[in-house]
């Protein structure tokens, strides 16, 4: 539905911008600055030679113009959310690449997503012995921006976890043997991620 929809808009796009590029001038105006280069004029050569090259690369694969939008799937957020989750990535990776504070919001996100954990943020971040965070009082820190950003990317959809529904540090993991055995993701910074 959503491919449709897009595609229907660009297919609109590229029309009014073609008609808009090929309209006769009708003002008296335009016809007194026909042998002036107008900034417009330049801008519109632009938007010919960027649909130009759209509509020849299209010809060439026999495919229909589409924009590809990631379904970000049905997770609806609020302001008691995003905090949540900035309170957790702030509390278990500050100090930890961006992707990684990232990943972190992701792996709650799909705990809640996930029939084997609650299905909210505040549930899933409050499930007994699940963050260390919460258990040592670092959840309780007022998060930096950097926090708030990575978790409006996580609510947005980004997932460098790949997925991940545990991420642990081998270096301070306690229940290491029981984290080890599951299929990690991807390593990032000083955390594993894995299913």
């Amino acid at each position: 539905m959503k491919r449709k929809t897009i595609h229907y808009t660009c297919i609109l796009t590229i029309f009014i911008l073609l008609f808009n590029a090929f309209l006769p001038p009708l003002s008296s105006i335009y016809i007194a600055q026909a042998s002036e280069l107008d900034k417009n004029d330049v801008y519109r050569g632009l938007i010919l030679a960027f649909l130009f090259i759209l509509l020849s690369r299209m010809g060439k694969t026999g495919e229909s113009l589409a924009v590809i939008v990631p379904d970000y799937g049905d997770f609806n957020y609020n302001k008691e959310d995003l905090e949540l989750l900035a309170r957790i990535i702030h509390g278990e990776a500050r100090g930890e690449p961006y992707e990684g504070q990232v990943a972190v919001g992701a792996v709650v996100l799909n705990r809640v997503k996930s029939q084997g954990f609650p299905n909210t943020i505040r549930e899933v971040i409050f499930q007994k012995n699940q963050f260390s965070a919460v258990s040592d009082g670092q959840f309780y820190l007022e998060p930096n921006e950097t926090a708030y950003r990575a978790a409006r990317d996580a609510l947005s959809g980004r997932d460098p976890s790949l997925g991940a529904l545990f991420f642990y540090n081998p270096k301070t993991a306690k229940t290491l043997h029981w984290l080890s055995q599951r299929e990690t993701t991807i390593v990032i910074g000083n955390h594993v991620f894995a299913k």
